[in-house]
């Protein structure tokens, strides 16, 4: 933009004038301009405590989510595509779910709680898409609402099909699109507080332990924590350990007497599949549990060592599932580390008493709560899915693959999970959810719900 016409440039007189009224009108501007609220004032503390009550109202959240002074202009502009493109929608004959409503609504519910704490206009991706995290917060809630009117099938898919539109996501062509499914699961594993000689193997937290608060700009929001404050481990701690690898941890003691043992294993094995959870039950030998969850790991990114073990021609493809690679390692204790170790990424945990949490900051539902790739899909996203799931007998053994349909929210990540195509549903906690997880690689149709604008 031009602000000194042509021809002007050679009278001296008038563009000083100009330059001087210019810089005045500028100096008034930035004077009278209001900044932005501050974050803890656009989104005041949580005045009623819902957890618990079955009929929950979420509306207290209207300010902290949609504060009247946002500038909803600029809040439609972060998001990007429409969804009201037919190529990206899907019409579905009905919307059979294999599972009670009522987990469906604390997974919901679970994520909400979690969404509550975080900035509402940050922009996150869903497949080709961008939109904010109100818009999946007012999806959620939509849902909600529908969930808890008790509809007939018939009334159920109308209000679904006229409020929400749907988004089939996942690698190939447009109609038929499919993903990847894994599964994981929270185990229960038999441990101690203490070494002794039946339990000689540790699980470790992470050597670093200060932590200081720090304000935060508006905008940039860790999940789980209060608007505006987030929780940085000091800059002055050393952080050589993120070097270490497996091998260096578990085998030649890198960390070993440095006070760091949240609890001991049985085995080796037993650790390594702990690992690859990301969180756990641990079974004392007097009948008390305590729960473990991830808090962070070294810098080194996860290798699968069943392909490793595959690509060796020591497993069959069909025994590459958790149970397939326990069964060769028993019957094989001598490949035991040549395997662990090539996996160098390592897992640290703290204790809790919480359920376990996925990267969105939510309590995970078992059968409700998938992981995905969170720089392609979003965490809080709403999603039908259609898949076969495993029958299990009386022995946990496998019977049958039943075709299911059901309605799951997207909750968490992990480090296996990567790209458009791959996705991993939790299971639930203890041994059947074991079973059903450790099998688990059976592709299906991944539909996320976008409540209508």
């Amino acid at each position: 933009m031009k602000f000194i016409p042509e021809g002007s440039l050679s009278k001296k007189s008038l563009l000083s004038s100009h330059i001087f009224i210019l810089c005045l009108f500028f100096l008034i501007a930035s004077c009278s301009t209001k900044g932005p609220d501050s974050p803890l004032k656009s989104y005041p503390e949580q005045t009623g405590n819902h957890k618990g009550s079955k009929d929950r109202d979420f509306s207290y959240r209207k300010d902290r989510l949609y504060p009247e002074k946002q500038n909803k202009k600029t809040t439609q502009g972060q998001e990007s595509g429409s969804f009201n493109n037919p190529e990206t929608l899907a019409d579905l004959k009905g919307f059979a779910d294999d599972l009670d409503f009522g987990s469906l609504e604390k997974a919901i519910e679970n994520q909400l709680d979690a969404m509550f704490e975080q900035e509402p206009t940050t922009p996150v991706r869903l497949g080709t898409f961008t939109l904010t995290r109100s818009r999946l917060v007012e999806t959620l809630e939509a849902f909600l609402k529908i969930l808890k009117q008790d509809l007939t099938p018939e009334e159920f898919k109308k209000e679904v099909t006229e409020k929400f539109v749907l988004y089939r996501v996942g690698k190939g062509k447009k109609d038929n699109k499919k993903m990847l499914f894994t599964g994981y699961y929270r185990p229960v594993i038999q441990a101690s507080p203490v070494r002794t000689s039946i339990y000689r193997f540790p699980i470790y937290k992470m050597p670093e332990r200060g932590f200081q608060q720090v304000k935060l700009k508006k905008g940039i929001q860790l999940v789980g924590t209060h608007t505006g404050i987030k929780q940085v481990r000091k800059r002055d701690v050393d952080k050589a350990w993120r070097k270490l690898t497996r091998e260096e941890i578990d085998r030649k003691g890198a960390l070993q007497g440095q006070g760091l043992e949240v609890g001991w294993l049985k085995d080796d094995l037993e650790r390594f599949f702990l690992h690859i959870q990301g969180s756990g039950v641990l079974e004392f030998p007097d009948g008390s549990r305590q729960g473990v969850g991830y808090q962070g790991s070294n810098q080194y990114s996860y290798t699968g060592i069943g392909k490793l073990m595959i690509r060796d021609g020591v497993i069959e493809i069909s025994q590459g599932s958790m149970q397939g690679i326990k069964k060769y390692f028993i019957d094989n204790p001598q490949d035991i580390s040549k395997y662990l170790y090539q996996n160098k990424r390592y897992i640290f945990f703290t204790l809790n008493n919480e359920g376990p949490r996925g990267s969105g900051g939510g309590e995970l539902v078992g059968g409700r709560s998938i992981a995905t790739d969170k720089s392609i899909y979003p965490a809080g996203g709403l999603a039908f899915i259609r898949i076969k799931k495993p029958v299990l007998d009386e022995n946990n053994k496998i019977v049958r693959w039943q075709p299911i349909s059901r309605f799951v929210v997207d909750q968490d990540t992990g480090s296996a999970i990567r790209g458009p195509g791959r996705a991993d549903l939790f299971f639930g906690t203890g041994q059947k959810a074991g079973a059903k997880a450790g099998h688990y690689h059976e592709r299906g149709e991944v539909y996320y719900l976008i409540k209508r604008s």
